[in-house]
């Protein structure tokens, strides 16, 4: 038995009225709203008030209103910077430098010349370090604070050796080392045991004979680290020891007095430490104050994702 074949034709636009289109309703909606004059005005109000904002925002970039707070606040800086305030003439040329450079900045700005430089990107990153710095002052520390924390850095504080010494020099010559150390020895063997100075035994010196309270990082800086430097805190004191070679040559050495190094009671240096202890605490505010601004951040280290090679 065949099946049944059922053909329309429909000649007219009206045939369809009372047939359901999928998307139909919708179709209608949307012809019906754009033919509404209430969202023409829509439109039209939308697309004068994007045309405003453009507008206002091009042209505050090129007006810049010189305010009296503003002229206050050029005043102050200039009395900080030269000591005292600008006569009326100097004011007025204060003002106007400021509005040149106000313009050359925005100016820039628009032309974007901010992006992308290196010298900008510094200077934004120390005003925000600047303002992270003075967000968070810490408070001064009472006594127990400050007694806690001496007691945990006391050794930051402890003064170093120091030495009280005279010395005779013999310089190296043309006839070498061992001559000049061998008169260096020769002078020692002759010296009275009473003699406590006496350079006019030795050569020329181009620096003191005499030192009085020198730190091991003073004799350093002046002989440099050698045998002589170190033997100023190491030899016997209370006689004539050598010889020592040092960076001039080489010396014979009488060690007056020395102290070995000393932590100071807290009342000796009770302004160092508290000094250390509100920048100590200044630093942990620092730190707290960029850890919260780091939270917001998402970083991506491409550099470290290393391909590897696939199978065994």
């Amino acid at each position: 038995m065949g099946g049944w074949t059922i053909k329309i034709e429909i000649n007219s636009p009206s045939a369809l009225s009372g047939v359901r289109q999928p998307g139909g309703r919708a179709r209608r909606l949307l012809l019906r709203l754009l033919t509404e004059p209430l969202f023409h005005f829509m439109l039209l109000g939308l697309a004068l008030f994007l045309a405003e904002r453009a507008y206002h925002a091009r042209a505050d970039v090129y007006r810049i209103e010189v305010t009296p707070a503003h002229v206050a606040q050029l005043s102050r800086n200039y009395a900080l910077q030269y000591g005292a305030p600008p006569d009326a003439a100097t004011l007025e040329q204060v003002i106007e430098d400021d509005v040149r450079e106000e313009m050359l900045y925005r100016q820039g700005r628009t032309l974007k010349l901010d992006q992308d430089d290196i010298i900008v990107r510094r200077r934004i990153v120390q005003k925000e370090q600047f303002l992270i710095e003075n967000l968070h002052p810490p408070a001064e520390p009472n006594p127990a604070q400050l007694a806690a924390y001496y007691a945990q850095h006391a050794e930051h504080y402890a003064t170093p050796a120091r030495a009280a010494f005279s010395h005779i020099f013999f310089a190296v010559g043309p006839d070498g080392e061992a001559a000049a150390q061998a008169r260096a020895k020769a002078a020692l063997a002759r010296i009275p045991a009473d003699v406590v100075r006496a350079p006019e035994r030795g050569d020329a010196f181009p620096d003191l004979y005499d030192f009085s309270a020198f730190e091991p990082e003073q004799v350093e800086r002046l002989f440099g680290r050698t045998g002589f430097a170190r033997a100023v805190f190491e030899a016997p004191t209370g006689r004539w020891v050598g010889p020592y070679r040092s960076g001039y040559g080489w010396h014979l050495l009488y060690v007056d007095t020395r102290s070995p190094p000393a932590i100071p009671p807290l009342s000796e240096v009770r302004d160092r430490v508290r000094g250390d202890y509100l920048q100590a605490a200044q630093d942990r505010a620092n730190a707290t104050a960029l850890d919260q601004i780091a939270r917001r951040f998402t970083v991506v280290r491409a550099d470290r994702d290393v391909a590897r090679p696939s199978g065994g």
